[in-house]
């Protein structure tokens, strides 16, 4: 029979009633209760897998609208001038006014540098960083095929991991287009002369275009990842697709919206060389213009060096343009494009998934 229990390590013998004793009052001898996150199960996974991903564009991205809320502080005394003491031609004299010039500028100069050029390439960077090894990874690991011994289904699963990227492509993209907004309506206010809207970076940085072309690189590098299940080769085709995207959409962009078209009389026999009035006056996007012949005939500014007589001859023109007014039906339509054909990917997304796990 085996002897009595022991204190180790110094061997003192315990009685039974030493074991079994309550304890003492103001003590418990209840183990204390684990320290409990406030996140569990599907959401606590979705959070830890994507923690890296929220720290560093939520991160980079308050940064960036800092930045430009700082810039947008700078152009107020700009502002305050332009459309102020310096309105009129005669205020040019005022040593203030002189250097306004030079300041406006620069400051612009600084504005396209940081947010037009750059960010241009966000989309791409989403998709291929965010979109793309999502599900590639996933593939790479057998992840997806665990889930068959699992008591969460593939589509909850699925959800969980898709929400937290699209959450923070939506709250932090959609602040910085926001942001860059507002700083851009500061810059259309001063009239600086760089300011295109339509033909160069500035359509893809302001108003719907970053959050949609964003959301749809996610899908986009999302479904690439499905189909390859290469993480490497998968974030190399997202970003082959999603720049060839943008170069199509850019060419296609001038029929989202049908063009006004205007008729002006001209002088000087340089019909091919002018535009309409109402383009240079509201930031248009001029897609043609030329003469009017006697017959009523529009040539195009290409077909003047063919019919360069006819040309000077004229004293009449057309051009056709979108307007600043056409630029949020022309990024309401493109959006909805681009959300459609996202929703479309998750979609496809979810059929290629719930068959992986069945």
């Amino acid at each position: 029979m085996p002897g009595p229990p022991f204190d180790h390590p110094r061997g003192r013998r315990m009685s039974t009633a030493q074991l079994t004793a309550p304890a003492a009052p103001g003590t418990s001898s209840a183990p204390a209760p684990a320290r409990r996150s406030r996140l569990r199960g599907l959401a606590w996974l979705a959070w830890r897998q994507n923690r890296l991903a929220v720290w560093t564009l939520g991160g980079a991205m308050l940064l960036v609208c800092a930045g430009l809320f700082v810039l947008h502080w700078q152009f107020q005394d700009v502002i305050s001038l332009t459309l102020g003491r310096c309105a009129s031609a005669s205020s040019w004299n005022d040593p203030a006014c002189g250097s306004l010039t030079g300041d406006r500028g620069d400051l612009m100069d600084l504005y396209a540098q940081v947010t037009h050029k750059p960010f241009f390439l966000l989309p791409a960077l989403v998709g291929m960083f965010l979109g793309a090894p999502l599900l590639a990874q996933e593939h790479e690991r057998g992840t997806l095929l665990m889930i068959r011994s699992q008591s969460v289904s593939p589509l909850r699963w699925l959800t969980a991991r898709l929400a937290v990227p699209a959450v923070l492509v939506t709250v932090s993209v959609g602040l910085f287009a926001a942001m860059n907004t507002w700083l851009w309506y500061d810059m259309h206010r001063l009239r600086f002369g760089g300011d295109e809207v339509f033909p160069g970076f500035t359509y893809a940085t302001i108003g719907l275009a970053p959050l949609a072309w964003s959301l749809f690189a996610l899908a986009l590098g999302v479904a690439v990842g499905q189909l390859v299940r290469r993480t490497v080769a998968s974030v190399l085709v997202t970003g082959v697709l999603v720049l060839g995207a943008q170069v199509l959409v850019q060419a296609v962009r001038v029929h989202f919206v049908a063009p006004s078209v205007a008729t002006y009389a001209i002088t000087g026999g340089r019909a091919q060389h002018l535009v309409p009035p109402d383009a240079w006056r509201s930031d248009a996007w001029l897609v043609d213009h030329g003469p009017v012949l006697a017959d009523g005939t529009r040539l195009s500014e290409t077909d003047c060096f063919r019919h360069g007589e006819a040309c000077s001859a004229s004293d009449l023109a057309w051009g056709s343009y979108h307007p600043l007014s056409h630029f949020a039906p022309m990024q309401l339509v493109e959006g909805g494009l681009l959300l459609a054909v996202s929703a479309a990917l998750v979609l496809l997304v979810y059929r290629l998934v719930g068959r992986t796990a069945g």
